[in-house]
């Protein structure tokens, strides 16, 4: 899953680096200083949105932001939903959230600048069911979420069982 601002970002990175170069030409030696840094700037800017996204594994869900990249697995997640949020001064961003057992994390990489503060928009919303039909899977399947217990062996003794259930809560 991925929005749509990817390639504006990506497309305004490209632009920054080659405006670096541009503002470095035969000028003095601090347009040499200031076009380098722009230029890394804007290279920096397109290689990390060329990643930029969310990908959901069968770990978990994996966040790729402009600025760090987030995992966190299925068993931490409660819910998710979508959460509406002040971006910048005047624009509200809606966007999935993952509420975790310790926290929140707002998966901003999908989010929307919208002007309608009461509605989801529909890209957020099949976001939001995509996340959590990904996340009733993972429930259905897992023993340590308390979905379905684990299956005790046959034949093993109380002592048998006490140890397995120890090691299966200190995992």
């Amino acid at each position: 899953m991925h929005t749509r601002w990817r390639w504006v970002l990506f497309g305004l990175g490209i632009a920054v680096a080659a405006l670096g170069p541009l503002a470095a030409k035969e000028g003095p030696w601090y347009a040499y200083v200031f076009g380098g840094l722009w230029f890394l700037m804007g290279a920096t800017v397109a290689w990390r949105t060329v990643g930029l996204g969310t990908k959901l594994t069968a770990e978990g869900i994996t966040s790729h932001g402009i600025d760090r990249q987030t995992d966190i697995a299925w068993c931490d997640v409660e819910a998710v939903e979508p959460r509406r949020s002040r971006n910048m001064v005047f624009f509200h961003t809606i966007a999935p959230e993952a509420r975790l057992r310790r926290g929140r994390h707002v998966l901003t990489e999908l989010s929307l600048l919208s002007v309608k503060k009461d509605s989801v928009p529909q890209r957020t919303a099949r976001h939001v069911t995509e996340l959590q039909r990904a996340l009733k899977a993972h429930r259905a399947g897992c023993s340590l979420c308390g979905a379905q217990p684990e299956p005790l062996a046959a034949g093993q003794s109380i002592v048998g069982r006490l140890r397995a259930r120890l090691r299966a809560l200190l995992r």
